[in-house]
């Protein structure tokens, strides 16, 4: 039961695996944390609730990864981009599906989870983010 999860890292990842994002929300402030803490940065309060986020935003800013991790070698180049999600927050993932000429900030994109591999790193779900087709 989601409720019952501490405000963690290895709980944000265990909901990415069961294809859900997540974030917190202090009781106190209304201030949403993505990833989850157990205090609230800004009021220092620790009731906080699950919410569960749409999983769309804008991109605000990106990279372009060229000299990558041995584990990501294979894939380079690839992009990591900044996204405001609706939500208001930020997050930072990998940006698939789009050429890199046709990049942009602005564009309007949407979270996909990826299940935890099988022979190599990471070995925990994650996700990534995808253009929405106009």
């Amino acid at each position: 039961m989601i409720s019952e999860l501490p405000f963690t890292i290895d709980s944000f990842y265990k909901l990415v695996g069961e294809g859900k994002l997540m974030g917190a929300r202090c009781k106190s402030c209304e201030r949403l944390l993505v990833p989850p803490r157990p205090v609230c940065p800004d009021c220092y309060g620790s009731d906080m609730e699950w919410v569960e986020l749409k999983g769309e935003g804008v991109v605000e800013s990106y990279t372009i990864i060229h000299i990558a991790p041995p584990q990501f070698a294979q894939e380079a180049p690839y992009v990591v981009a900044l996204v405001r999600l609706d939500e208001g927050v930020r997050l930072p993932g990998r940006l698939v599906g789009v050429k890199q000429e046709e990049l942009k900030v602005g564009m309007r994109v949407k979270v996909e989870f990826v299940g935890p591999s099988t022979d190599a790193w990471p070995a925990w779900p994650t996700y990534r983010f995808r253009p929405i087709s106009p």
